[in-house]
């Protein structure tokens, strides 16, 4: 089973996800994802066998208790996923875009863990200093949440970025110069 939850739309050819980006289609059982992140929509999806699908809809409990989705949330991840093919260069600009702001943090002194997708951790250790770093970026014009314990370690706070195709480069450069002065005020990084 692979969860690809920061795959989908993101690796593999037109953003077939992580199972097709290791060359493994058609030797994952199950392969779970998410439609609110690259896709741009709500949902997500579980893909199987037919024997795996009609058992989730006679017995998940989050299938049996929920109510579908409009038909217009599905006419959006459909034209969505057909971008995706149709446009495949959106993919590369998303990785320009995520290498050049992951490089440009990490040369500014910050730890962005080891994350191999554009959703880029920017480690602050503490709750607290993630919650102030957080705070501080939104005053500087850049929205960048905390994620803090209990959904991380005590110690392993962050601020979650996410880089998009969209982001042009002086966008990136102004959220760029906000973690810049941030982290040299707080005492982050050195300047």
């Amino acid at each position: 089973m692979v969860d690809d939850a920061h795959a989908s739309g993101v690796l593999g050819a037109n953003g077939r996800g992580s199972v097709n980006h290791f060359g493994l289609d058609g030797r994952v059982a199950i392969q779970v994802g998410t439609l609110s992140k690259a896709i741009g929509v709500l949902g997500g999806y579980v893909a199987g066998s037919a024997a795996l699908r009609e058992m989730l809809t006679q017995r998940a409990r989050p299938f049996l208790f929920s109510t579908s989705h409009p038909p217009a949330v599905a006419a959006a991840c459909i034209a969505a996923i057909q971008v995706l093919l149709d446009e495949p260069e959106l993919i590369d600009h998303l990785w320009a875009n995520t290498i050049y702001f992951k490089g440009e943090l990490r040369r500014l002194g910050f730890d962005t863990g080891a994350s191999e997708t554009p959703i880029t951790p920017v480690m602050m250790g503490e709750s607290a200093m993630a919650q102030r770093f957080s705070a501080r970026l939104f005053e500087e014009g850049v929205f960048a949440q905390p994620v803090v314990f209990p959904t991380v370690a005590l110690d392993k706070a962050r601020i979650r970025t996410i880089v998009t195709a969209e982001h042009t480069t002086d966008q990136l450069d102004q959220a760029i110069a906000a973690f810049d002065r941030v982290g040299k005020e707080l005492g982050l990084i050195s300047g």
